[in-house]
């Protein structure tokens, strides 16, 4: 982007995001240079920050699939339907998101969905697709691709986690199961436990209450590392 800088972040040691301001009512960030966790966090930041109305360029070496998944569950002031994306040429892909009036203030009666409906894939890292929070609990989607994995970690949340398909390995405390399709794994708040998959899967993943930047800290740091233990 030509526009001129607005604001740096450091986000991870050593590396620092330039967000500019490409044209009148928009702002630009360029994640590539940031690990697949930390790039949702930047992005989210400088989000949180914008006015109703205006436009957030995030520039990636992919389409942000995953991260509009995630923002049109998790985000009510999220214009999903005026997302858009396009390549610029190799390993630079631009997604445009817009922020519009929040409607936190309508809750939801019911969420009705699928596995096959939400249904993503990363490169990555496994993808978690939120589908409904509340203030005590938080429903995800999760898909990880043969030897992707949710590192072994200690939150401070009860897990309940559903097999629908797929097979792997679970952690959970001082013993590891093989899981398979129908199988389910409640681990209380405290208790060290990690997924890892031999074969693409897909599970039900229920938390107790909403985990923190803290629970999230360690699942990040190991995916950068490329550690399940």
């Amino acid at each position: 982007m030509n526009g001129k800088k607005e604001d740096i972040r450091v986000i991870q040691p050593d590396i620092e995001v330039h967000i500019s301001e490409p044209e009148e009512g928009a702002k630009s960030i360029d994640v590539r240079r940031l690990s697949p966790p930390a790039r949702h966090a930047a992005v989210l930041k400088l989000f949180e920050r914008m006015k109703n109305g205006e436009k957030l360029l995030v520039i990636n070496d992919h389409e942000p699939v995953h991260l509009f998944q995630y923002m049109r569950h998790e985000r009510s002031d999220f214009d999903s339907a005026r997302y858009s994306a396009h390549s610029r040429g190799e390993r630079e892909w631009v997604g445009v998101f817009i922020k519009k009036e929040s409607q936190d203030s309508v809750a939801k009666s019911h969420v009705f969905t699928s596995f096959s409906g939400e249904r993503q894939y990363s490169d990555d890292s496994f993808t978690p697709i939120p589908i409904h929070s509340e203030k005590n609990y938080k429903v995800i989607l999760v898909y990880l691709k043969a030897g992707q994995f949710i590192p072994v970690h200690t939150p401070k949340t009860d897990l309940v986690f559903v097999v629908q398909r797929g097979n792997g390995e679970a952690v959970a405390d001082d013993k590891t199961y093989n899981i398979a399709p129908g199988d389910i794994l409640i681990v209380k708040r405290g208790t060290r436990r990690g997924i890892r998959a031999t074969t693409d899967m897909e599970a039900l993943h229920v938390v107790t209450p909403v985990p923190d930047d803290g629970d999230h800290e360690e699942v990040a740091r190991k995916i950068g590392e490329g550690r399940f233990i």
